[in-house]
């Protein structure tokens, strides 16, 4: 039974007066209003992301690299996204753990379906510089979606 019939038989009955009913009726309209209107400012927010892009360079352009990940084949990495970690050599994640990167708690998978949806809040998910030493530069790098 649904709600408005519930709120019906109580004024049937004597429960409640039919003002009351009224006011009850009014509040549910209204909530189920804010419901839709949640769900379509949702689907309005979803983007149609087209490539993950990875972007690396340098001021002495050195280093320049350009990777672009179609996002329908995030779809498959997701389902290796908690091994993504694993991938990284040992001694670079005690660098990073050494300079309070933890990227065993990234939650890579979560990341990428969020990306795959459309809902990932902000396109910019990776915006690193870093200075070279060995090549006295600055390094960029710079993850995102398109």
């Amino acid at each position: 039974m649904s709600e408005q019939h519930k709120i019906l038989e109580m004024i049937e009955k004597g429960q409640i007066t039919a003002s009351e009913g009224m006011e009850l009726l009014d509040a549910l309209n209204m909530t189920k209003e804010e419901e839709q209107t949640t769900e379509l400012q949702t689907i309005a927010t979803r983007r149609n992301y087209k490539f993950l892009k990875i972007k690396v360079s340098s001021d002495n352009k050195v280093v320049n690299v350009n990777v672009n990940i179609p996002i329908r084949l995030l779809t498959t990495i997701g389902e290796i996204a908690s091994k993504l970690t694993t991938l990284v050599p040992a001694d670079a994640r005690r660098e990073m753990d050494a300079k309070g990167i933890d990227i065993t708690s990234i939650d890579f998978a979560k990341i990428i379906e969020e990306i795959v949806s459309g809902t990932i809040d902000e396109p910019n998910i990776v915006d690193v510089e870093a200075w070279d030493e060995e090549h006295k530069c600055m390094v960029k790098v710079k993850i995102y979606v398109d």
